[in-house]
């Protein structure tokens, strides 16, 4: 499907709101009662869409909030101070995500612009030991390299060869013949069938976001993100908090939310299907036509379906692999890097992962304030989840220092989220292995009678919020189409 047509607007004269052909626009055929499980990105667009098309929509939400995996964490901070705990930013390609940003008039701006609210400056890093802060744009990195690869960009020598062949990264089903070629290896192997040292496949890893620091994804899966950018003129987020999204969807959904509800189990009927759900310890049946089930495949996999699901179903839903993440949120009095020329992030081969700063984008509220984050993924990750909360914040901000000398001076306090140890999630994202997008998206996304599947995890650009807004789109049209 051609996510560009599929996206081409019309007015509906009932609401006056330009909506997505397929649903109101094209015409609803019967309607239909619907059961949304989860109120994420994936599941609020499903319900939106329905809900536009006539049809009855009850959304059940385990947690107390809407948004999923997008959280936008206050408590815990100086009041004015945001941090993203989840997704956190997008591009000029997310074309389903900004249809609802301007559908809805959601204020969102340029991770760029304007500079006086995001200052510049050099990106640190930290590698075998080593505080390394880029001169005049060159990096003196500590690894074994060929000479021509201490010459212009990894990236552009290694990566961008990859992605040819995708002329329109807006045709989603057409990305399936490019991630054939991508699918079956590790990026580390892709990498060094390309010639590229050791050395330069160990920067990859651990300096680049969009790569796996153990290298266990499929190839496809690494770069999938990288085509998601292709073109764009900028990286965008929301002033105030990412939550500003779901909360849009939530608020015109209204009372159709049920929070605190959380799915026992999905008998699958011949004509109908029953939810039962546990609210306040007291469980509730509810019937409906269909269902669009969101629930991530680690906690799915708990739930009793009956009849039982096909078997290939099954097997992926009990093997499909989560990343393990943890994000340690460290709260300074001062921004203080901006007084050395850097930017306050950081790429490092240390437990914290990746560094952020926080608020995405400043609004004043922060004052001089600010939040350093460390992104911490896979064993990483689990080792942090093995820490009292205080230690985890005492072993954090040590390797923080590591990275930013004087840390210890600034520091006011800090709070941490593993999505791993969150009993709704069990996992930040889905993480495909070698092989199994192009052998086990396809049955990922077939619907199984009356159970419509729908999340980050049923489409080909997963782990992005692009990938849960697409993919709701895509449930709600299918029942709409029964």
């Amino acid at each position: 499907m051609n996510r560009r047509n599929f996206l081409k607007k019309s007015t509906s004269a009932a609401t006056g709101l330009l909506l997505p052909i397929g649903l109101a626009a094209s015409g609803q055929k019967t309607k239909k009662k619907v059961i949304v499980l989860g109120a994420g990105l994936a599941g609020l667009t499903a319900a939106w869409e329905l809900v536009q098309a006539g049809h009855e929509v009850i959304v059940v939400e385990a947690r107390n909030r809407s948004g999923g995996r997008v959280l936008t964490l206050r408590e815990g901070f100086t009041s004015g101070l945001t941090a993203e705990a989840g997704g956190m930013s997008f591009n000029d390609n997310y074309f389903n995500l900004l249809h609802y940003v301007k559908l809805f008039n959601i204020p969102y701006e340029s991770l760029s612009t304007p500079v006086i609210r995001n200052t510049g400056g050099n990106t640190v890093y930290h590698l075998r030991g080593r505080r390394i802060v880029p001169a005049n744009g060159k990096i003196d990195w500590p690894y074994d390299l060929k000479p021509e690869e201490r010459e212009g960009s990894l990236t552009d020598r290694y990566i961008q060869p990859l992605l040819n062949g995708v002329k329109d990264t807006s045709l989603s089903n057409s990305l399936y013949d490019w991630a054939r070629s991508m699918d079956n290896k590790t990026l580390q192997q892709v990498l060094a069938e390309s010639g590229a040292s050791e050395g330069a496949q160990e920067i990859i890893r651990v300096t680049t976001w969009y790569a796996d620091r153990e290298a266990r994804a499929s190839a496809a899966r690494n770069l999938l993100p990288v085509l998601q950018g292709a073109g764009s003129k900028n990286v965008y987020s929301f002033p105030g908090g990412v939550d500003n999204l779901s909360t849009a969807f939530a608020v015109r959904l209204g009372e159709r939310i049920r929070f605190g509800a959380e799915v026992v189990s999905i008998k699958n009927d011949p004509n109908s299907v029953e939810v039962m759900v546990s609210i306040a310890g007291k469980q509730e049946s509810i019937r409906a036509d269909r269902v669009v089930c969101t629930i991530p495949f680690t906690v799915l996999k708990n739930i009793n379906i009956s009849p039982s699901l096909s078997p290939p179903k099954k097997d992926i839903i009990a093997n499909l692999s989560y990343a393990p993440t943890t994000r340690v949120f460290l709260e300074v009095k001062e921004r203080f890097w901006e007084g050395n020329g850097e930017n306050g992030s950081a790429m490092t081969d240390l437990t914290i992962g990746q560094v952020q700063k926080h608020p995405m984008i400043k609004t004043g509220r922060e004052g001089d304030r600010a939040i350093l984050e460390g992104h911490a993924r896979g064993q990483d990750a689990i080792q942090l989840d093995k820490m009292s909360n205080d230690n985890r914040l005492k072993f954090a901000l040590e390797q923080m220092n590591k990275v930013h000398p004087t840390v210890f001076d600034y520091y006011e306090g800090g709070i941490s989220k593993s999505w791993q140890l969150d009993p709704y999630a069990l996992g930040a994202y889905s993480l495909f292995l070698p092989g199994q997008i192009t052998s086990w998206l396809p049955e990922i996304i077939r619907p199984e009678g009356r159970i419509h599947f729908a999340g980050e995890h049923t489409s080909i650009y997963s782990a992005s919020m692009e990938g849960a807004i697409e993919s709701g789109a895509r449930a709600a049209k299918e029942i709409n189409e029964v």
